[in-house]
């Protein structure tokens, strides 16, 4: 017969070793994590401790391989987030989340419609922090009013909507609204939201005076790994992220410097911008995105204490993608 204080000795090493898990335990699915929030999501993480399930759609693609590159932490599982098998798969074991998703013009409702299978099988798997990625755009009150009729309003409702997915699910949260990704000024997507730009044009629906409330995705990655080590800092919080706000026309100037070559800036006329976006939801989208830089506050931001980056350090840091 086994004594009694032999039994209590084994039951307090037993419990000290499931507090040891407990906060050792540090693994997290990142969706999308072959995307540029995916990839500095995944790179903070793991540089801070984290283990991370990357979430791909292909795990033999150059991008997926370059993701699984960052770490030895990093563990690959492919699938679609309309798969709820795969994403039943990838969050075993996982204790956060971060929740990150594109809009679909074919499918407007996949947003609501896969978020709500994430969460349900984030909440089954035990998950105890969600961060999720959003858009700043949604700090307007009037915001479903003022994107009326607008191709791409349905890219910012739906988001609204999952937001409150996030906050209805039970599960501690933080939500994360980014102002204007730096990488859509350099390759390869400036050619694709800026016609002619390599043929030295920067054609635009915006204004010269027009502001973007800049933000690097790396930034967004740091405020993810951020509230993942921090929860009681961050947790209920909607976070707006932003790095710097600059004119448009300094924009252009600022890459015609770094690209060693000018660049003329050519902004399409009311009636072109109306013409425009009637088939092309890139036009809408920039006509969304005229006043943005109403709804951050970079001290705000400041406050937070993550480190950001003003838009020329991200093309110093970035000269390999800087438009030829």
């Amino acid at each position: 017969m086994i004594a009694p204080v032999v039994l209590r000795a084994q039951h307090i090493l037993y419990s000290d070793h499931l507090q040891h898990l407990k906060m050792t335990h540090k693994t997290a699915l990142v969706l999308r994590a072959t995307g540029v929030q995916g990839r500095a999501v995944t790179r903070h993480l793991t540089s801070s401790g984290w283990n991370v399930h990357a979430f791909v759609s292909d795990a033999t693609t150059d991008r997926a391989v370059a993701v699984q590159k960052i770490s030895d932490r990093v563990t690959l599982y492919s699938g679609t987030l309309a798969d709820a098998n795969s994403i039943e798969i990838a969050i075993r074991g996982c204790n956060a989340l971060f929740l990150n998703q594109m809009p679909s013009f074919t499918d407007p409702d996949s947003e609501t419609r896969e978020a709500s299978t994430v969460l349900t099988l984030a909440k089954a798997a035990g998950v105890t922090h969600i961060v999720h990625s959003t858009t700043l755009s949604l700090n307007d009150s009037d915001v479903q009013t003022k994107v009326l009729g607008n191709l791409a309003a349905f890219a910012i409702l739906k988001k609204g909507e999952v937001e409150g997915l996030v906050r209805a699910s039970g599960i501690p949260w933080t939500i994360i609204r980014g102002g204007y990704f730096m990488t859509n000024l350099t390759m390869p997507f400036a050619p694709i939201m800026f016609p002619g730009i390599q043929e030295g044009t920067f054609t635009s629906s915006y204004r010269p005076e027009t502001i973007l409330p800049l933000v690097d995705p790396d930034d967004i990655g740091a405020f993810v790994a951020a509230a993942f080590n921090e929860p009681s800092k961050f947790e209920s919080n909607i976070v707006n992220v932003a790095g710097e706000k600059m004119r448009v026309e300094d924009v252009v100037k600022e890459i015609s410097r770094a690209a060693g070559q000018e660049i003329k800036a050519v902004y399409r006329s009311a009636e072109e911008t109306e013409k425009a976006q009637q088939n092309n939801p890139l036009v809408a989208g920039q006509k969304l995105s005229l006043d943005m830089e109403k709804y951050v506050d970079i001290e705000e931001v400041q406050s937070w204490g993550v480190p950001l980056t003003d838009f020329k350090t991200f093309l110093e840091r970035n000269k390999d993608i800087i438009v030829p």
